[in-house]
């Protein structure tokens, strides 16, 4: 327990420290421990663009090479708004509260793999700027082997999902995006 409090209190101020300012357009970071997703980055950016018209502007960052320490700096640099990444690595951040519940907008019995106990923040709690972290039971991935997109560009894999970072510019707009690659 006390390990989930400090890298929560870690990723936390990592968040706070990278700030949220100077981005422009919408980001999808990619990151794979069994393959190379930048095979499939500017197609996957093309589609995702024509089917979603001019705005937002869309950029696929792909990692050719899988590393933690990676991940770890990209949830700190707070620039993506939508992080696609191994189930293990999405649980993890999901479980010390990174991720963003997607109950309201998917069906979280139609991606139950991507349903599991994750910290969210709660308002007026005792912490630092009146917030906890509590552990609530939500729909935090989409498995990539669920989204339309990713079978066009033959890229479903089994072991990705598909997460909203709590960084994310805009959350209504990684949830159209995220809709938009999953029909």
């Amino acid at each position: 327990m006390k390990r989930f409090w400090g890298l929560t209190a870690l990723v936390s101020l990592i968040f706070l420290l990278a700030g949220c300012g100077g981005k422009d357009g919408f980001t999808i970071f990619i990151i794979d421990n069994q393959g190379n997703p930048s095979v499939i980055g500017e197609q996957l950016q093309a589609n995702l663009q024509q089917k979603l018209g001019e705005e937002p502007k869309v950029e696929v960052i792909t990692s050719a090479m899988y590393d933690v320490q990676k991940i770890m700096v990209e949830y700190a640099a707070g620039s993506h708004d939508i992080f696609i990444l191994p189930e293990a690595d999405m649980k993890q951040y999901g479980s010390n509260g990174s991720n963003i519940p997607l109950d309201d907008t998917f069906d979280p019995e139609k991606y139950e793999r991507g349903v599991f106990e994750g910290g969210v923040l709660v308002e007026d709690g005792q912490g630092d700027n009146g917030t906890d972290m509590k552990q609530e039971t939500h729909l935090y991935g989409i498995p990539l082997e669920d989204m339309q997109m990713f079978k066009d560009v033959e890229y479903a894999a089994q072991n990705l999902f598909a997460t909203i970072p709590l960084s994310a510019a805009s959350v209504e707009e990684s949830k159209k995006v995220l809709k938009a690659l999953t029909e």
